[in-house]
């Protein structure tokens, strides 16, 4: 990928996480982390994230090529690409997957650890069609 570009597409990366994080982090205060055991699913509505969602981090180009998989189904051989963009504090995500049918489907996502009372969670962050943002948090061991 060309500097220039991998460049905007870093900054309108962090612009958009910087915005998530502040949200993540009212989210993270709001709740009792001890009660929580493996995981935890929080969804906020968000309308106003919406176009900068589509405009910085579904439309984005993003410049890794992390894998390409052939994967034996029933119906034919469907393929899975991952793309992927790294800073230091998030990673987003790209995953496609094309069918042999053709049909394709495309899942856009950002990935971040955070240390919550002592316990270490990654947690996935989404948006959905309706305008949520989804917060995933996964304890990992």
């Amino acid at each position: 990928m060309e500097e220039g570009l991998r460049k905007e597409v870093e900054n309108n990366f962090k612009e958009v996480f910087s915005y998530i994080k502040t949200i993540l982090e009212e989210e993270i205060n709001s709740l009792d982390f001890d009660k929580i055991e493996d995981g935890a699913k929080i969804s906020v509505e968000l309308e106003d994230l919406y176009e900068d969602w589509i405009d910085k981090i579904d439309s984005a180009p993003l410049p890794e090529l992390e894998k390409i998989e052939e994967i034996e189904h029933n119906d034919g051989i469907h393929l899975k690409i991952i793309y992927s963009l790294t800073i230091d504090e998030a990673k987003q995500i790209r995953k496609i997957k094309i069918k042999s049918n053709g049909k394709v489907d495309v899942y856009n996502y950002i990935q971040t650890e955070k240390d919550i009372n002592g316990k270490k969670f990654l947690i996935k962050i989404e948006y959905d069609t309706y305008g949520n943002l989804i917060f995933t948090f996964e304890k990992e061991e």
